[in-house]
């Protein structure tokens, strides 16, 4: 079963640094041990996400290009030493804490926590998917079932940005196998043989 869960965001005492300081290898060990308490604590997170919330912590606002070098050199440090575990899902790396989320988690109301739908990981919008049928045991449109993974991940409106989390989704489940197509044209869960859904232009 497939459990909602609230979001949680690594916080930091913010190390004020120049960037090119950063850049020469000052707090090195301290941004490895950052990178693992923010995969701790936000898992699964992809890894633009983590990067932001790195540099973050260093009062860093942007991530150029070298910035982005040495950066994936911290990550390539970190899976040497067996400390990260990761996956690539549809085109995206995602870090997790331990073992895949068997949860998702809402866009909280705090503005200092917010995910945007472009930062939410397409197995963790895949797992809202899964939810809804779990909590609903409905059949949906799949029109309504877009409305419903809105409202439960608490966007207001369904933009571009969402209906493109969505439609990852829904295709990264059929592609894994979790949400089938019957011979009616009707999709339907793997997982839940009694839940389908009605394929809509």
């Amino acid at each position: 079963m497939i459990e909602k869960r609230a979001y949680e965001k690594a916080t930091f005492d913010i190390i004020e640094v120049d960037s090119q300081d950063f850049l020469k290898g000052a707090y090195r060990d301290d941004a490895k041990e950052r990178i693992l308490r923010i995969i701790e604590i936000e898992a699964p997170i992809t890894e633009a996400l983590l990067s932001k919330r790195l540099i973050n912590s260093f009062s860093i606002k942007r991530l150029g290009s070298s910035l982005s070098e040495y950066f994936d050199s911290l990550l390539k440090e970190l899976d040497e030493e067996g400390k990260l575990t990761s996956t690539l899902t549809a085109g995206e790396k995602v870090y997790y804490n331990g073992s895949a989320a068997t949860f998702f988690r809402p866009t909280p109301d705090n503005p200092e926590e917010i995910r945007y739908s472009y930062q939410i990981p397409v197995e963790e919008a895949l797992n809202a998917i899964i939810y809804i049928f779990e909590r609903t045991g409905r059949k949906f449109l799949k029109k309504d079932l877009l409305s419903e993974f809105s409202k439960e991940l608490e966007y207001q409106k369904k933009g571009s940005q969402v209906v493109s989390l969505f439609n990852k989704a829904f295709e990264e489940g059929k592609k894994k196998g979790i949400i089938m197509k019957n011979s009616s044209g009707k999709f339907f869960v793997s997982s839940d043989k009694n839940t389908e859904i009605q394929e809509t232009e």
